[in-house]
């Protein structure tokens, strides 16, 4: 349910900004030919626009996931232009769909005529000529800005956080269990490529429930949610036992590339920070507060309980309905350099108890041959 109130979401988006983006196109096309021997009738041009627009940025998108997965290893320059050219192919498409269904719908003219003059006339080459451009400056901003967390780029613009400002946020710090052995046994390239994998994996279900990836330090990942969004749905629960879920789907390809399966410890908690720019040369968005102390405290907390999700009672107390996921009280406790106690959860989902390794030390590696 939650994914399909969220694609619900995403697609209302899509076409709100499709109609948007056609319907500027179409008052741009209108006004360029108004007073010329081309000149359109503007209804039925803003129609098929506004159509085009909203079927080409769908389409782009759940396209984009697939190229994402394809592409974004090759360079720069060569992921560029392969998406410009794929998207420019789709919108040539979507022109001629749309346009031919209008084509046969208007009886003044006959339909090989329309066709054949639309797309012999200069209009249609020099749509294509600016929409690909566009679409480059567009999907280069975009691959510049996954070099920065999610909407820094765009923070960095409205000047939003020159000045500290005091936000709520919930935090989840989740540790590669057994990591230590895992980077002994494969080395520090095949390691290095294990984590790219597993960052990559991990990151779909980060991005659906809402979540920023704050930071990746070495084998933990760090997450961040606005409050209200952390809870609602129970985001921030379903980000971890989904996480889980996807290594498990690919448990097998894991086994066979690396000779084990990941899976992580993870802390919940959340509070008031303040979040700022920081830094001259390099400026970077940053957290900074005790939340952010007690949530890595709390996660140290989960190999010495043997634990493999904690979240703090003062998180927990706004969690209205766990759904499936059973809480347990495991104890209250100081952490390091606090003064105040904090109560401790376990939380457990059934049909994800497979997952647990029963090795509390780390990781079994299934034996794997030696090159030759």
């Amino acid at each position: 349910m939650h994914f399909k109130i969220g694609s619900y979401k995403k697609n209302l988006y899509l076409a709100l900004l499709g109609f948007l983006s056609g319907a500027i196109y179409a008052i741009a096309e209108y006004y360029a030919k108004l007073g010329t021997a081309d000149q359109q009738v503007f209804i039925p041009l803003l129609i098929r626009a506004v159509i085009s627009g909203i079927l080409f940025l769908t389409l782009v998108t759940y396209a984009g996931q697939i190229l994402n997965r394809k592409v974004n290893q090759k360079k720069f320059i060569v992921s560029l232009l392969i998406k410009a050219v794929i998207y420019t192919a789709i919108i040539s498409v979507i022109l001629l769909v749309v346009n031919g269904i209008w084509f046969l719908l208007n009886q003044q003219y006959p339909f090989r005529l329309q066709f054949r003059y639309y797309f012999t006339n200069y209009t249609y080459f020099v749509n294509l000529l600016t929409i690909f451009p566009l679409i480059l400056i567009v999907i280069a901003i975009g691959q510049i800005g996954s070099l920065h967390r999610k909407g820094d780029l765009l923070n960095f613009v409205l000047g939003r956080y020159n000045t500290p400002l005091e936000v709520e946020r919930v935090f989840c710090f989740a540790d590669l269990k057994g990591s230590t052995s895992i980077a002994e046994i494969l080395g520090n390239v095949q390691y290095a490529a294990f984590l790219k994998e597993y960052y990559s994996d991990i990151t779909e279900v980060i991005n659906k429930t809402g979540a920023q990836i704050y930071q990746y330090v070495g084998d933990e990942i760090v997450i961040s949610w606005p409050y209200r969004k952390a809870l609602k749905d129970n985001n921030m629960i379903h980000c971890v036992f989904q996480m889980r879920e996807v290594l498990q789907n690919k448990k097998e390809e894991y086994m066979k590339t690396y000779g084990f399966v990941p899976y992580f410890r993870a802390a919940l908690h959340g509070g008031k920070v303040v979040v700022s720019w920081i830094g001259s040369y390099r400026k970077e968005i940053v957290y900074i507060g005790d939340v952010l102390n007690t949530t890595a405290r709390i996660q140290g907390d989960c190999k010495r309980l043997n634990k493999n999700l904690l979240v703090s009672g003062d998180l927990l107390k706004h969690v209205e309905n766990l759904g499936g996921i059973e809480a347990a009280f495991v104890e209250e406790t100081v952490p390091t350099g606090k003064a105040t106690k904090v109560k401790l959860y376990s939380l457990k989902k059934d049909d994800l108890s497979n997952l647990i390794s029963s090795n509390t030390n780390g990781i079994k590696f299934k034996r794997r041959q030696k090159s030759p």
